[in-house]
């Protein structure tokens, strides 16, 4: 009768508290992150590490176990490209705010020169258009002189500003 080769199982219980949810989620992300390994497996690892048990009692893995390598390489792989990607994303939502943050300045600064100009309005030519020969023109008719135009004396104090500006 040898006792040694049957199976001893033992029940592991996680309770709703912080700490053991949080173990608990860990344990389910490392699983993901190397599905050739079970629950168990990660177990025995641990307490093997906790328990200080010398390297020469631990039992060694076999040349033939590629297929677990692999697996563990992938499940490398896999956990690096998410991280990657993730810190893309945040460096491209961090851009995208940078860009609606200049573009709700250049729209400010758009209103306020125009409201110091006058609002005044560019032409609404293209810069590049043909320009025809100028033609003779006929003598001007004398025009008729209006009467000056009275000045708003609020513009006239804002003037000065404008100016300086």
């Amino acid at each position: 009768m040898v006792f040694w080769l049957s199976k001893t199982k033992k029940r592991v219980g996680f309770t709703d508290e912080v700490a053991d949810q949080t173990l608990l989620a860990v344990v389910q992300k490392e699983l993901q992150n190397q599905p050739h390994k079970s629950f168990g497996d990660l177990c025995k690892e641990a307490l093997w590490h906790y328990l200080y048990v010398p390297e020469s009692v631990k039992p060694t893995r076999k040349s033939s176990d590629a297929s677990d390598t692999i697996a563990e390489l992938q499940g490398q792989l896999r956990s690096l490209e998410e991280r990657v990607a993730a810190r893309e994303a945040s460096r491209l939502d961090a851009m995208e705010k940078q860009l609606q943050q200049l573009s709700l300045q250049v729209g400010q600064l758009a209103i306020a020169l125009n409201n110091q100009r006058g609002n005044y309005q560019p032409p609404q030519q293209p810069y590049l258009e043909h320009i025809p020969e100028p033609q003779p023109e006929p003598e001007p008719e004398p025009e008729p002189v209006a009467p000056p135009k009275p000045v708003d004396p609020l513009l006239q104090r804002l003037s000065s500003f404008i100016d300086d500006f």
